[in-house]
């Protein structure tokens, strides 16, 4: 460990340890962890629908700028909270858990386990933040939702799914820069930069869209919940399975883990 962060061999077997504990929980608790992480990113994007859109004298004069705001502003307190005060969030655990997989740390049927249950817990979390927000009056303020239930329902799949992939390798690096750090502070850093990155650019997360496309339908979006399954929720949710398993997790076990010493012992 140099000034406070753990090196890359360090954070890859950390990440398989915390993959290995997420794995081992009771169905019911990963649930109701997951309902916990669902509700964090409701509370973040309620924050980012507040600031960002409504930002609209800087998007007219430096729209660039407005992006950044958004980006910065909401979503990383919710990573945060969630990799600090203990939550389950389906993105992070698609590189957490196949990493405890590839060390033989935890099983497939375990990894299943974590992925379909952390993904029902998301949505049921994100569901108690719709009905929250919905019932406070506040919806004026969350105008944009109705623009971005419009926007991520519209572009075609193939586009949708590299800005899937896209997303989820921006958390889950994230995260692996969380484990890395070994202060709050840094933590706080380690989230901000790849979170704010991913909603500034304009890429698609599963979990986050679950609270957005709904928000924006009660909030008036011309689009149903089937469009947003179909065009948008399966397809994203399919890209960044990919970004994590594979773009994370089995890289990185080729470079520090086990897929690399199989390699160089067939070589």
């Amino acid at each position: 460990m140099t000034n406070g962060v753990l090196s890359a061999p360090a954070i890859y077997n950390k990440a398989s340890d915390m993959g290995a504990y997420k794995a081992s929980l009771p169905w019911w608790k990963i649930v109701i962890l997951g309902a916990i992480a669902g509700c964090y990113v409701s509370l973040g994007g309620s924050l980012l629908l507040t600031v960002g859109p409504n930002c609209m004298g800087i998007g007219a004069s430096n729209p660039g700028l407005q992006k950044y705001i958004m980006g910065a502003i909401g979503f990383p307190y919710a990573l945060l909270a969630i990799l600090t005060c203990g939550a389950e969030l389906f993105t992070g655990n698609t590189a957490l858990v196949t990493t405890a997989v590839l060390e033989k740390k935890a099983t497939i049927k375990q990894l299943i386990k974590s992925w379909t249950c952390s993904y029902l817990g998301n949505a049921i979390g994100c569901a108690i933040g719709i009905f929250l927000f919905y019932n406070t009056g506040l919806m004026p303020q969350f105008h944009g939702s109705e623009g971005f239930a419009l926007v991520k329902t519209s572009y075609p799949l193939k586009e949708t799914f590299v800005k899937a992939i896209l997303a989820n390798w921006f958390v889950c690096l994230a995260v692996w820069q969380s484990i890395a750090a070994q202060s709050f502070g840094g933590k706080f850093i380690a989230c901000l930069g790849p979170v704010s990155a991913f909603v500034c650019v304009g890429l698609e997360h599963c979990i986050a869209n679950m609270f957005f496309v709904p928000l924006g339908i009660l909030a008036g979006a011309n689009i149903t919940m089937m469009d947003f399954i179909t065009k948008n929720l399966i397809i994203v949710t399919l890209g960044n399975i990919f970004a994590g398993a594979f773009l994370v997790a089995c890289l990185y076990s080729v470079v520090y883990g086990s897929l690399g010493k199989k390699i160089s012992s067939s070589t």
